[in-house]
C-alpha cells in the first residue's frame, strides 16, 4: 500500500510541474515573442516612394526619381541607376525596424553621431509634399547596431548594422556600373579583335553560336555564350574620368589589347581594354561614351581568345544514344551498322527493343556491348588543335553517321587520314583539318576491326 501511495504522490507531482511548465512557460515564451517585435521606423507603402536622396557618410549626395518602374539618377547629374541597388534600399527601408529605444528626449543627440549625422536617407512618396528623413548615427559599442533617429522626432532609436551596407550608398555605389549596355537573351553576334591578330566574329543561329569569320565552322556554343554573359554581368571597378577621349594614350586606349563588340539586331557595342592600372585593374571604355573606367583584369583572358580556342572540339555531334546508323569506309571496304527494333519480348509486350547489327557487306548480328563502346568513343573523338590543311596522303577512314529522328535523321562525315604517327580529321563543310590524339583514333579502329573482323 505504501509503494502505491508513494506512486500516486509521484504521479500527481508530475503532473503538477507538467501544468505549470505548459501554463507559465508557455506564457513566458508569448510574452518573450512579443517582446521582440519592433515597431516599423516607417509606416509608408513603399510602392509609393518616388524620390529618394542620399547623403552618404564620405559626403557624397545622390538624388534618385522613379520613372514608370524604373529608377534614375538626377543628381549630382543625370545618369542610368543600378536597379538591383535601388531596389535593396527601397526594401531595407520599407521593413526597417526600431530595435530599441535608447532616449526618448535626449538633451543632445551629438553623443550618436546624429548632429550632424553620419548618413541621411530622405524620402518623398507620391502626393505628399514632405519629406520622411532617417538620420543614421555611428554603431553602438558592440557594434551590432546603428544610433538612428527621424527628422522632426526627439526619440533616438536603434537600428541593425545591415542598415549600414544598405543605406549608406555613394553615387557610384547607385549608378549603373554595366560595361557594356545590352540584352544578353538577343545578343547575336560577338566580334574579338586582340591587337595583331585577325578579327574574330560569332553568330548565334538559334541556340548555338557558329565561328563566321575569319572562318567558317562549329564554335564551342558554350564557352562564346559563356563570354556574352561575363560581358552581360561585368561592372566597372571605378571610374577614372568622366571623358578620356582627348587623353587616350594615357590608359593604353590609344592602341587596345583588344576590342570586343556585341551585336543586337543593327545595333551594336564595343568595349575597348587598354593598360594596367596602379591596383592592376585594366582602363577601359565603352566607345560610345568618353567614360573611362576599370575593371577586372580577368576579363581580358577571355577576349583575347584566338578563333580555334572557340572552335568545337568535338568532331561529332552525334551521340552514342541517338546514332541511327553508321557506314565506314577502309581500305575500299565499307561498313554498315544499322540499329533495328526488335519485336518486344514475352517479358515487356510493350517495350520493343532496338538492336544493332551490320547490314553490309553481309547481314548478320554484332555484340552490342561492343557496338556501344565503338560508338561511345567515335563520338568522342575531338580536336587538340587545328591546321589549314592536312596532308594528302596517309591511310584514310571515312565515318558517315545519321543520328537523330529515324525517319529524317542528321548526316555527318569526318574523314581521317593517319600519315606516320599523326592523325587528321576533316570534317564535311569545314575548312582546314583537326590534329586527333592518335591513341583515341586507334582505339577506334582497333574497335571497329573487332567488330567487322576485318583489319
Amino acid at each position: 500500500m505504501r509503494g502505491g501511495k508513494s506512486l500516486l504522490v509521484l504521479l500527481v507531482l508530475a503532473l503538477g510541474i507538467g501544468a505549470y511548465a505548459y501554463f507559465v512557460e508557455s506564457k513566458r515564451d508569448l510574452s518573450d515573442t512579443a517582446a521582440t517585435k519592433h515597431d516599423k521606423v516607417f509606416a509608408f507603402d513603399a510602392s509609393k516612394i518616388e524620390q529618394i536622396q542620399i547623403k552618404a557618410a564620405g559626403g557624397d549626395v545622390t538624388t534618385l526619381k522613379k520613372a514608370g518602374t524604373e529608377w534614375q539618377i538626377t543628381a549630382p547629374e543625370a545618369m542610368e541607376a543600378d536597379q538591383e541597388a535601388v531596389s535593396t534600399i527601397v526594401s531595407a527601408l520599407s521593413g526597417l525596424e526600431a530595435t530599441k529605444t535608447v532616449d526618448d528626449n535626449p538633451a543632445s543627440i551629438k553623443p550618436f553621431d546624429l548632429d550632424p549625422p553620419k548618413a541621411t536617407v530622405t524620402v518623398r512618396l507620391a502626393g505628399e509634399t514632405t519629406d520622411h528623413k532617417l538620420l543614421i548615427g555611428t554603431k553602438t559599442p558592440a557594434g551590432a547596431d546603428l544610433y538612428a533617429r527621424v527628422e522632426g522626432q526627439p526619440k533616438v532609436f536603434l537600428i541593425g548594422a545591415s542598415a549600414d551596407d544598405q543605406l549608406d550608398r555613394t553615387t557610384f555605389d547607385l549608378r549603373d556600373k554595366r560595361l557594356l549596355k545590352f540584352d544578353r537573351e538577343k545578343a547575336d553576334t560577338i566580334t574579338l579583335q586582340p591587337a595583331g591578330a585577325p578579327a574574330a566574329t560569332f553568330t548565334r543561329k538559334g541556340t548555338d553560336w557558329r565561328l563566321t569569320s575569319p572562318l567558317d565552322a562549329r564554335s564551342d556554343t558554350n564557352a562564346v555564350d559563356g563570354i556574352v554573359s561575363k560581358l552581360s554581368q561585368a561592372k566597372m571597378k571605378s571610374i577614372v574620368t568622366s571623358d578620356g577621349t582627348k587623353d587616350l594614350k594615357k590608359f593604353g586606349l590609344d592602341m587596345p589589347q583588344t576590342i570586343t563588340t556585341i551585336g543586337v539586331g543593327s545595333t551594336r557595342a564595343s568595349l575597348a581594354i587598354g593598360s594596367k592600372s596602379e591596383d592592376g585593374s585594366l582602363y577601359a571604355r565603352d566607345l560610345s561614351r568618353p567614360l573611362v573606367f576599370t575593371i577586372d583584369a580577368a576579363l581580358l583572358d577571355d577576349l583575347k581568345k584566338k578563333p580555334d580556342d572557340l572552335r568545337q572540339k568535338m568532331l561529332f555531334d552525334f551521340r552514342s544514344f541517338n546514332a541511327v546508323s553508321v557506314d565506314v569506309t577502309r581500305g575500299g571496304q565499307t561498313y554498315t551498322f544499322v540499329k533495328q527494333k526488335a519485336a518486344a519480348s514475352p517479358a515487356s509486350p510493350s517495350a520493343p527493343t532496338e538492336t544493332w547489327k551490320i547490314s553490309k557487306p553481309a547481314p548478320r548480328d554484332i555484340d552490342q556491348a561492343k557496338l556501344t563502346d565503338f560508338l561511345v568513343d567515335l563520338a568522342n573523338l575531338k580536336a587538340e588543335s587545328f591546321t589549314d590543311k592536312a596532308p594528302a596522303g596517309g591511310d584514310e577512314t571515312v565515318f558517315t553517321v545519321r543520328f537523330g529522328d529515324d525517319k529524317a535523321p542528321t548526316e555527318e562525315r569526318v574523314t581521317f587520314r593517319k600519315s606516320g604517327t599523326v592523325v587528321h580529321g576533316m570534317r564535311q563543310g569545314e575548312p582546314g583539318a583537326a590534329v586527333v590524339p592518335t591513341a583515341d583514333f586507334d582505339k577506334v579502329v582497333t574497335q571497329l576491326t573487332a567488330l567487322t573482323g576485318g583489319k
